[in-house]
């Protein structure tokens, strides 16, 4: 039986494998949202969306609005305030919203009710609260809307022709030519903030693969609610132009340089949920995201423009870094990560101190994970702050992304990862 030390059990799901697999060198609140009592955003206290339903897309909602209700803040599969709530039909709506698409109410919560007021015009009462799939705002209260890049409402300067076929879209960073590739969900809208994924390949491998393998096979599981890019690692202080020594040595921080141009790039061009941002890789592309976290955290960004909101790891070490990456209190990011207890090429051990390390900068209780010797096991760390989970996956395997329990033909881990994320 798969399961996690803290008594919360995962069940095996089939995926794709990826192709290379060796690395050579190298809270959450829950909860029914309601209707808000401020006008200007949330319409008046009682009345809710229009005549035969508020808050939903479908409903009524204040008397000018033309978004999906006020300031929702639903879950990431939600799409409307209440799904049955009625409203007087001349009462007025709140200000313009966003609807309770991609904003952060409970992991689990039943749909929000509709706005406080509807109208005759509008579209959405106000704002949704908790949402059928909602996730973790940043105060693990779900109150916090999503974050909106520069992007939203804009067509993109990007070309269709340049995302979702595996181009190479050039960029400058550092001063050097660098590529990624990119994948926009197939039903794009400019008015809904997206979750951003960036995903780093391991040594010897690079932006094609990530391609191929769809961003560690969380390309699916995300539903078209999720923009991924895959940045070109370096190699001879330049852009790989081969996989083999193609990695992530940051020398002079350019590979976070690279990073910084990539999402500038796309925050520009898509409509972002900048709250939302993650960071997944295995190996050298582990190091990278840690790497990533330390010095863009969403909390204590300082002078930085973008922030990580959790990452997601598979066998990591310190690689990526001239200044090993420093974890801190003043700079939380949710992690996960797994590492395998037989790993011949970055050990086990290290995997463990690292988890540790990222489980006391997010506050939790000091605690060493369960080491696996059967099927694997995730330890979810206790008395994490509030929004800040860390969950560490140990099996008995190698240095591999796509470990598997015994007797089992295929990884259990992307359906973790994705269910990890997905509680922001």
């Amino acid at each position: 039986m798969n399961c996690r030390s803290s008594l919360v059990f995962h069940t095996a799901v089939g995926f794709l494998t990826v192709g290379l697999i060796g690395c050579s060198s190298s809270s959450m609140g829950t909860g029914v949202g309601s209707g808000g009592s401020t006008a200007s955003s949330n319409g008046g206290h009682p009345g809710t969306g229009g005549m035969t339903g508020t808050g939903g897309a479908s409903g009524t909602g204040g008397n000018t609005v033309s978004g999906n209700g006020g300031a929702a803040t639903g879950g990431t599969s939600a799409q409307s305030g209440g799904t049955s709530a009625t409203g007087g039909s001349t009462s007025s709506g709140g200000q313009p919203g966003t609807g309770g698409e991609r904003a952060s109410g409970g992991s689990t919560g039943q749909p929000g009710t509709g706005g406080a007021t509807g109208g005759n015009s509008g579209r959405d009462g106000g704002p949704a609260t908790g949402g059928a799939g909602g996730g973790t705002a940043i105060d693990g209260g779900g109150s916090t809307p999503a974050g909106q890049s520069a992007g939203c409402g804009k067509a993109p300067t990007i070309a269709s022709s340049n995302y979702n076929n595996g181009h190479h879209i050039a960029i400058t960073a550092a001063s050097k030519a660098r590529e990624y590739i990119l994948n926009v969900p197939t039903n794009y809208d400019n008015t809904h903030p997206y979750k951003f994924v960036i995903a780093y390949h391991e040594l010897n491998g690079n932006d094609d693969e990530m391609y191929r393998n769809q961003y560690y096979h969380l390309l699916n599981l995300s539903q078209n609610s999720t923009i991924f890019v895959a940045p070109n690692g370096q190699q001879n202080n330049a852009n790989c132009t081969q996989a083999s020594g193609c990695g992530w040595p940051n020398t002079s921080d350019s590979d976070m340089a690279l990073a910084d141009a990539v999402v500038a790039q796309i925050e520009e061009n898509f409509c972002i949920d900048t709250n939302r941002i993650f960071a997944t890789g295995w190996s050298y592309g582990a190091s990278m995201s840690e790497q990533t976290a330390c010095e863009r955290p969403l909390s204590g960004l300082g002078s930085a423009t973008w922030g990580l909101r959790a990452i997601a790891i598979y066998s990591v070490a310190y690689l990526s870094n001239t200044d090993n990456c420093k974890a801190s209190s003043s700079k939380p990011v949710a992690y996960y990560a797994s590492h395998g207890t037989n790993d011949s090429v970055l050990p086990y051990s290290g995997g463990v101190s690292i988890a540790q390390t990222w489980a006391a900068a997010d506050g939790c209780t000091a605690a060493t994970p369960t080491q696996a010797t059967g099927n694997h096991i995730c330890t979810n760390y206790a008395g994490c702050k509030t929004g800040y989970p860390v969950e560490f996956c140990s099996f008995v395997g190698p240095h591999t992304p796509d470990p598997t329990d015994s007797g089992g033909g295929t990884s259990w881990e992307y359906q973790n990862v994705w269910t990890f994320l997905s509680q922001f």
